[in-house]
């Protein structure tokens, strides 16, 4: 088969190109997404089903799409009861179906998903999968959340990739569906929540890039062709693996991988279609051959990974697509924006948003990906904010803009999206009152969700300072506001964990000190930033019992945190679950870390094992503001214990407002005088699955042999030895190279000759170093295999994977529990519950917190 352009192949696809995708679903409204290839007015129609299987139309609602170009129309549609009419019943199934009128045709000629050539041209004789409904079902269907949390189920993830490693999860979740709807209707998931990265603009594979260029080049036809700033020619133009220098020079971003960056909008908004749907998929990608051809030997060459693997992967991805689809159209979906939505690093530091909003180019991109958001996420997630005079007036801007610059209707879409125009690198980004917020909440009847968004609001104290990943106003405005005294749980949902790993985070905040940026490690992590991640536990806690629902790192794990305020003389409790990657599976010693060594190596720094952490935290501000005067004595008394002195003393001078230190190896009555406000413990939770295993003599997971304290002891001298000795060769090489640029001019020939070959010689002397520390780390995780093929733990899985949130709750009895759900090795053909995490939302006792030393 053969590489065949869109626009061979358009007239051939049904009126459908993506979706439909159920969006936010409530007693009073329910939304719709699609994209069609032609302008239609959309009409949502509700049922119910009686005794006798008959169809009961409840209400409906109806809306014209918006075009983006002569063959790409967007709308979210949603239906609501009108005055007479019965809202749909907690806990109710309901079927819905869609009809699409076209100018000048009459209600009655309104095809509909049901109608040769909206999803399938026969759809008499094709099968379930291509009429999106599910056998013995005669269309998409959904329930509404139920009244009792006891009966609540919620699926979650992120990070999917199409060229990623492994399984998509999100594939996966049409089998679980598929069999709760035959079997267990009671245990059917109401939610979807997609906690980020559902795009990954910044990683594209080279044959999709030159797919989606293709396409969006034919969906947005009619239109000016956008043409870049400081490039001042098309993205088309740039070819797959070739971007780098723009994206990093010209954008100012700071991807590390910027050679397949989206940069258009059509880019952009045929990413989505291709993410979400297989309509316009080609039947098979192109060869390295046409973007060679195509771009006139400029294209791709098999460098970092074999073009024929990406194509390997493409395809894989793209047979699943029509089982993501049949899931999105019964399960009601909302996401949250991440960076990779993006770039990778959007918005991290207050100096990547100084640099790349001062850049005209950088500028755009940021543009085109937010507005790619807007109509693809944004507007299911709160569709009433596009029913404002504010939504209505970017929606009509869009549909009748025609890409060019110039026009006012430009400036409409960037007011909408909230992009600032420029930014000095401290405080917060602007934002005018035309903004969308991308943040919301849902008001289940005895629980509430809350949907932060921690991009774009953000607080930057200085422009290479870790962020505080929310600003005391959007705390106020996102959480604050929101707290409902009547719920019995609280779900808060949020792109990064806010209960991480310490041991992660501990990385990131020594790693912030010798790397001189925050990029490398993504150190953007709740707890980096504790002027505001203090007030926000203290502004959390008032809810009592809290659920974090989280993604972005690749692995997923649970954890909790118990809190106490002594000076309010309250309790709360707090439970993060995490899963990541649906599709992105990272390998390597760093997985390997935190699956299998971490464990070990905390027990022997802390003396205690992984699973508990206790600390203290005071205010500092007005009476308090002496406090640290009388805390650094104490600590100065223990100098001698370097390993805990050190970071204490970092700890002590971390935030202007916050003192926060761990519980142990304090001298006896050091805080009799000066007690703590708070105190809280976190704890890190492990696989009941596996303890239930372990108990039986079970091996269904692959075993590993721990090694001894001491021999890890002495590999762990060895890495130390070995980072040492290859830093100060690292500071011998640059020195020399600088003084090689300063020989530059002079005339010694023999000098400049020695000196460059000095250079070699230590760049050599690096790659050795290297290679030796690899070993070292190779004897710690075992052998290279087992780091690509054993990705799960006690604690820790770094499999693809989907989770599954569902609660026992009753008087005696107050627990939320993690199924996480992937394709376990011992299983690889279908998705298997392989871990499980419990933990109790019961707030603790007042005087069971951790005791003073």
């Amino acid at each position: 088969m053969t590489w065949v352009p869109l626009t061979e192949r358009f007239s051939t696809l049904p009126l459908v190109l993506a979706g439909p995708i159920l969006r936010r679903v409530e007693p009073g409204t329910v939304t719709v997404w699609l994209a069609l290839k032609e302008a239609r007015t959309v009409t949502l129609h509700l049922y119910s089903k009686d005794a006798e299987g008959r169809l009961l139309q409840q209400f409906a609602g109806r809306h014209p799409t918006v075009r983006l170009g002569d063959h790409i129309h967007i709308v979210a549609v949603t239906a609501r009861p009108t005055a007479g009419e019965q809202p749909l019943a907690w806990g109710g199934f309901y079927y819905y179906d869609l009809f699409f009128q076209a100018d000048h045709a009459s209600e009655e000629q309104m095809p509909s998903l049901s109608t040769p050539g909206i999803l399938t041209e026969h759809p008499a004789s094709a099968e379930a999968l291509e009429r999106l409904v599910y056998p013995g079902h005669p269309l998409p269907g959904f329930v509404v959340p139920p009244e009792e949390v006891n009966a609540l189920r919620i699926m979650h993830g992120s990070c999917r990739k199409p060229h990623g490693t492994g399984k998509d999860m999100l594939a996966a979740l049409d089998t679980l569906l598929e069999t709760t709807i035959q079997r267990e209707i009671g245990q059917r998931p109401h939610h979807l929540f997609l906690t980020g990265d559902q795009i990954y603009a910044d990683d594209v594979a080279a044959p999709l890039l030159f797919a989606l260029n293709d396409a969006g080049t034919f969906l947005f036809a009619g239109n000016q062709e956008e043409v870049l700033p400081l490039v001042n020619a098309p993205a088309r133009t740039l070819p797959p693996g070739g971007r780098g220098p723009v994206v990093r020079n010209k954008a100012m971003f700071t991807t590390s991988t910027p050679e397949n960056h989206l940069l258009s909008l059509a880019e952009y908004v045929a990413m989505y279609l291709f993410t979400w749907s297989d309509i316009l998929w080609p039947s098979d990608l192109p060869a390295i051959e046409d973007l060679q051809k195509a771009y006139g030997g400029d294209g791709p060459h098999e460098k970092q990974e074999p073009y024929a693997a990406l194509v390997s992967r493409l395809r894989q991805f793209r047979s699943t697509l029509p089982h993501v689809r049949r899931a999105l159209a019964h399960i009601p979906l909302y996401t949250i924006c991440d960076d990779h939505d993006v770039t990778d690093d959007w918005y991290l530091d207050g100096a990547w948003c100084q640099q790349v909003l001062h850049s005209e180019l950088g500028h755009r991109i940021l543009r085109n990906a937010l507005l790619a958001y807007a109509l693809f996420q944004a507007w299911g997630n709160t569709p009433d904010q596009f029913e404002q005079p504010n939504g209505k007036a970017f929606l009509a801007a869009l549909d009748t803009w025609r890409g060019d610059e110039a026009d006012d209707r430009a400036k409409t879409l960037s007011i909408g999206i909230g992009l600032p125009d420029t930014f000095a690198g401290r405080g917060e980004l602007p934002q005018t009152e035309q903004a969308f917020d991308w943040h919301y909440r849902y008001a289940g009847s005895r629980y509430q969700v809350i949907v932060m968004d921690t991009r774009t609001q953000r607080l930057y104290r200085s422009p290479s300072a870790f962020p505080g990943l929310l600003s005391p106003h959007a705390l106020e405005t996102q959480v604050a506001a929101a707290i409902r005294e009547d719920a019995d749980v609280t779900i808060m949902i949020s792109a990064t964990p806010a209960i991480g790993q310490n041991f992660v985070e501990a990385v990131q905040f020594w790693g912030h000190w010798s790397l001189r940026n925050n990029y490398a490690l993504d150190q953007e992590s709740w707890a980096l930033d504790w002027g505001t991640f203090q007030p926000f536990l203290k502004t959390v806690s008032a809810m009592k019992r809290v659920v974090f629902l989280s993604g972005d790192v690749h692995y997923a794990f649970g954890s909790s945190l118990a809190y106490w305020s002594l000076g309010e003389h309250t309790t709360a409790k707090m439970v993060n679950y995490t899963s990541s990657p649906l599709l992105n599976e990272v390998s390597g010693p760093e997985i390997a870390v935190l699956i299998t060594i971490y464990p070990q190596l905390a027990h022997l720094l802390r003396g205690q094992g992984s699973s508990q952490a206790d600390f203290f935290a005071w205010d500092i501000e007005g009476a308090n503001r002496h406090l640290l005067k009388r805390i650094l004595p104490i600590i100065l008394m223990r100098l001698y214990f370097v390993w805990w002195s050190v970071p204490m003393l970092m700890n002590a001078r971390r935030s202007r407002t916050e003192i926060v230190f761990p519980a142990r190896g304090w001298p006896r009555g050091a805080f009799n005088a000066i007690p703590p406000d708070r105190r809280y413990r976190v704890h890190y939770l492990r696989d009941q699955l596996d303890i239930a295993q372990a108990q039986e003599g079970k091996e269904n997971k692959p075993a590993y042999s721990p090694f001894p304290g001491w021999l890890l002891r002495i590999i762990r001298l060895g890495l130390k030895g070995v980072t040492i000795l290859e830093k100060r060769v690292e500071q011998v090489r640059k020195r020399m190279a600088r003084r090689a640029r300063g020989l530059e001019q002079e005339s010694s020939h023999v000098r400049n000759h020695v000196l460059r070959r000095a250079i070699r010689g230590t760049d050599l002397l690096e790659r050795k170093l290297e290679k030796r520390k690899n070993t070292l780390g190779e004897a710690i995780f075992h052998h290279q295999q087992w780091l690509q093929e054993w990705k799960a733990g006690s604690q820790i899985i770094g499999y693809a994977n989907i989770g599954e949130i569902s609660f026992h709750w009753n008087t005696e009895e107050q627990e939320v529990v993690q199924r996480l759900w992937w394709w376990h090795p011992s299983n690889p053909e279908h998705p298997t519950l392989a871990s499980e995490f419990h933990e109790t939302l019961r707030p603790p006792a007042l005087d069971a917190g951790p005791q003073l030393p």
